[in-house]
């Protein structure tokens, strides 16, 4: 990781260079110039990246570690200076940063000295420094055969119908997208080789381009698969084998498979080799790249692989292992363990089941391998790990970094994205939460990272997670280039190992591996993260993580301190702090002159206290607390620039104009604190508000003006009357409301034209509401609305449903009869030719209703249709809840 550890340099000279200190004792002309030198070496890196001989790579390692020291030396003297005495000698101050600059220029030149030696290899290299097992010649003969696709046999159907869908006579790019492993070379040989493919076109050829491609064979193998290959034609040029592969498609319906594509580059080189002759010809890509497979098809939307069920695994590893026979009792609880652990990736079931097959079909050994899956798989270094590989080896300098961080959390940790970003940033990886999330897009369009969770209307993903295969490769690689050591059962290093990490993360399973692999002080000492998922004080305290005096980012959440160790106050070069305790910070939190993110979890419901002096902190921009008290500056601060606060106990002053930049706030609002809303209006950028009630609001709440650029709102227990409703209502962007806990109460809400004119979504969770007497014009633009637990409602209103917008409604069995006036809306939309609509109904197990338009529910909750006289609607549901409608005989609405 030469480049992570050179953006780090360069960040870190940006901080010391221009701080106060530096600013003015300093040659401004010498720091440029260092500043530009390092700029210029993690240039060249970027430029290098794709070298992978083993020279460029011994040659990183150097630069690597040389900027690891440099970092060392110039914080370490930072430190130094912040705790130095006043009464120091100016004039020392500066000789011994000459000193310490003067050794910096060595590093620095002795470093770009190594960046020539890897121009120059670059330069005279060729193709012969590529790595052994690289595919050179690319292009190869169509595969031959079908396998058995275990769930994924209506992929196969769907990709059939799109290649012989001849209302598309033009031609058509249809891409196959998907992480590594997943079965797309599977799918594509599949249907490359189905009886129905071969009729359908009159020439069909095959080709794999991987990372490193060669037109010259990629030629050669599509008019040898097309079958007009000869010795003469071996030997023409380049421009006249395109020729020649163009005339030999011209005029006839072709298929071309392109497997493994991995740059736009690759199809921008092929692409104009296949004529479009308007006669339904077609192009099937495969690659783990979404950008490229939009770049090839922006017309066509790509097919996305998904993963096996637990059910489909477990027929594929037994298909794999015991062929026609039957697996053995004593092994299905623990085969299926194996299957379930596989995540659903085809290939690693199948090496799996390779393993497993080979073996003697002992208990113990299957019981070892469901333990120790993901590790043993990655230390074989077989086919299944290089695969995976391939996909880190292809990352940019810049996504390498937030690739290997990745490794910080345990196996299936759904991960969320706001704390990922704000670490990501703290640890210099992106400059700006911004940036750090279209690194995240990046990721996700790479298949590297998985999506999880996603935002009521915006989309946007809240959580994300990665497959386990990729979560111990990522470690492994992490741990070979001393960018990160993770202390679990599952990975086990020696102690000499351990040293010289800059990141330390320690996973809840670490007690149970061997005492041969405890941490020491001095392993420590040069630790910048320490992230702890465990929840033992005792063992925390073990890892001395108060010994990192050059630590930047400290996470710990997980454990429930007795109070606010002093011990961090310590740690002068910390940029983000999460831990859990009761906590009153100390005025001297100021000494964290880099702190960007400060987090304090609480369980105990009790506040914690903020200092004064918090708005003296220059780089702070996110304060999460369970709930805290935050006093007013005695003066305008022209230091604080928040972009997110929560949750605040107390605001009594016109923060708004103190934090101009606040985007998120969290209150929690009770009756001694009514007039900590007087200044809302202020927050000129304020998009999200969430305020907890521990009491009844009162009229100075009621009266609170809010400000005009809010877009999201949360209300808990408010108990405000339905009449105060227009308060939110006139807001002109709120496109986000979510009621929940009696935020609202009243029998009647009637709302007022010309109010939620932007509102999205609506959610009203537990309220004593009766009637409920809204129009379609009062949501105009309304997508979802869920009601939960409002077991008074007599009927969600039926003018809802005539909402242009409107996408869903949910709504659980509190009020039967609020469920049927949401069913006899769909009934009416679709009567008027409306098939948009959903309805998902959440039922309980104990209640069974009657259900009106031809549905049943039995006593398990599962809807099914009776049969009418007169089968109008045939409205089902499935699974998930969701009603939707079937065909009829009269199809009149033709769903």
């Amino acid at each position: 990781m030469a480049y992570a550890a050179v953006l780090s340099l360069n960040e870190t000279l940006h901080q010391i260079f221009f701080g106060d200190t530096f600013c003015t004792l300093y040659d401004s002309r010498k720091r440029n110039t260092l500043i530009l030198k390092v700029n210029e070496i993690k240039n060249l890196l970027i430029k290098s990246s794709q070298n992978s001989s083993e020279e460029v790579k011994l040659l990183e390692i150097k630069i690597r570690d040389m900027a690891y020291h440099a970092e060392d030396v110039i914080e370490v003297l930072q430190i130094g200076l912040q705790k130095r005495s006043d009464s120091r000698m100016q004039e020392d101050l500066i000789t011994e940063m000459d000193t310490t600059i003067k050794d910096l220029h060595e590093v620095i030149t002795e470093m770009e000295t190594i960046m020539e030696e890897m121009e120059k290899i670059k330069g005279g290299s060729g193709e012969q420094n590529l790595p052994v097992n690289w595919n050179y010649f690319s292009s190869r003969s169509a595969p031959g055969g079908r396998t058995n696709m275990v769930g994924f046999g209506e992929d196969l159907m769907q990709i059939k119908d799109r290649l012989c869908n001849v209302q598309k006579s033009t031609r058509q790019t249809i891409p196959i997208v998907g992480m590594g492993g997943i079965g797309k070379t599977t799918l594509a040989m599949n249907v490359y080789n189905d009886p129905v493919i071969a009729d359908h076109f009159y020439l069909c050829a095959w080709v794999t381009i991987s990372l490193q491609y060669h037109i010259t064979e990629i030629l050669l193998g599509i008019l040898d698969d097309i079958g007009v290959l000869t010795n003469k034609i071996r030997k023409e040029s380049d421009e006249q084998l395109k020729e020649r592969v163009y005339k030999s498609l011209k005029g006839r319906r072709y298929l071309i498979v392109m497997d493994d594509v991995w740059s736009s580059n690759a199809w921008n080189d092929i692409q104009m080799l296949f004529p479009d002759d308007n006669n339904g010809s077609r192009i099937l890509l495969t690659t783990r790249l979404t950008h490229v497979a939009d770049y090839a098809s922006s017309t066509n939307p790509p097919h996305l692989m998904h993963f096996l069920t637990e059910e489909e695994s477990w027929n594929l590893l037994c298909q794999n292992v015991f062929r026609e026979a039957n697996c053995p009792l004593e092994l299905v609880d623990v085969g299926s363990n194996i299957a379930k652990n596989c995540q659903g990736l085809p290939l690693l079931i199948v090496v799996v089941a390779g393993l497993l097959a080979k073996k003697n079909k002992s208990l113990d050994y299957w019981k070892y391998l469901a333990v120790n899956l993901s590790s043993i798989i990655i230390e074989k270094k077989d086919h299944c790990s290089e695969i995976l590989t391939l996909s880190y080896n292809n990352l940019p300098p810049l996504l390498k970094p937030c690739f290997l961080y990745m490794g910080i959390f345990p196996e299936n940790y759904e991960i969320p994205v706001s704390r990922l970003i704000k670490l990501w940033v703290a640890e210099g990886f992106a400059n700006h939460p911004f940036e750090a999330e279209r690194y995240l897009m990046d990721l996700i369009g790479r298949n590297l990272i998985l999506v999880g969770q996603k935002g009521s209307i915006d989309g946007k993903i809240k959580t994300c997670r990665m497959h386990d295969l990729l979560k111990v490769l990522c470690v492994r690689i992490a741990h070979e280039e001393n960018f990160l050591y993770v202390k679990s059962r599952h990975l086990r290093f020696l102690p000499q190992e351990i040293s010289f990490k800059r990141r330390l993360s320690i996973h809840d399973d670490a007690s149970y591996s061997g005492s041969e692999e405890d941490v020491t002080m001095q392993s420590m000492d040069l630790v910048r993260s320490f992230i702890y998922n465990g929840w033992d004080e005792t063992q925390l305290h073990s890892y001395y993580y108060f010994g990192c005096r050059l630590l930047r980012v400290l996470d710990m959440v997980g454990v429930e301190l007795s109070g606010f160790p002093e011990e961090i106050l310590l740690l002068v070069n910390l940029r983000y702090v999460a831990i859990a305790c009761h906590a009153v910070i100390p005025a001297s939190i100021t000494v964290l002159w880099n702190l960007i993110t400060l987090i304090v979890e609480d369980s105990t419901g009790i506040a914690s206290i903020l200092p004064i002096e918090i708005w003296n902190m220059p780089r702070l921009r996110h304060l999460k607390f369970s709930r805290v008290f935050l006093p007013a500056p005695l003066h305008a601060s022209p230091f604080l620039r928040l972009n997110s606060l929560s949750v605040l106990d107390s605001l009594d002053y016109d923060i708004g104009q103190i934090t101009p930049l606040l985007k998120k706030l969290g209150i929690h609002y009770n009756s001694q604190s009514s007039h900590s809303l007087n200044h809302l209006a202020y927050f000129l950028n304020l998009e999200t508000l969430k305020i907890l009630f521990d009491s009844p609001a009162n009229s100075t709440f009621i009266n609170t003006a809010l400000p005009s650029c809010l877009k999201k709102i949360t209300l808990e227990r408010g108990r405000i009357d339905w009449e105060y409703m227009r308060i939110f209502g006139s807001l002109p962007n709120l496109e986000v409301l979510k009621l929940r806990e009696y935020a609202f109460q009243g029998r009647e809400w009637i709302p007022n034209e010309g109010e939620f004119l932007q509102l999205k979504f609506l959610l009203i969770w537990e309220t004593d509401l009766e009637h409920w007497r809204a129009k379609d014009t009062h949501f105009p633009r309304l997508e979802h609305l869920i009601l939960r637990n409002c077991s008074n409602l007599v009927e969600v209103p039926s003018d809802i449903g005539e909402i242009p917008t409107l996408e869903t409604i949910e709504i659980d069995y509190s009020s039967p009869s609020a469920v049927d006036s949401a069913k006899k809306i769909l009934e009416d939309q679709l009567y008027q030719g409306n098939d948009g609509l959903k309805v998902f109904v959440h039922p309980t197990k104990t209640q069974v209703y009657p259900l009106k338009f031809g549905i049943q529910q039995d006593e398990s909750g599962r809807f099914y249709r009776r049969k009418t006289k007169l089968d109008e609607f045939k409205i089902q549901q499935d699974e998930s809840g969701r009603f939707y409608r079937g065909k009829t005989k009269l199809d009149e609405f033709k769903t």
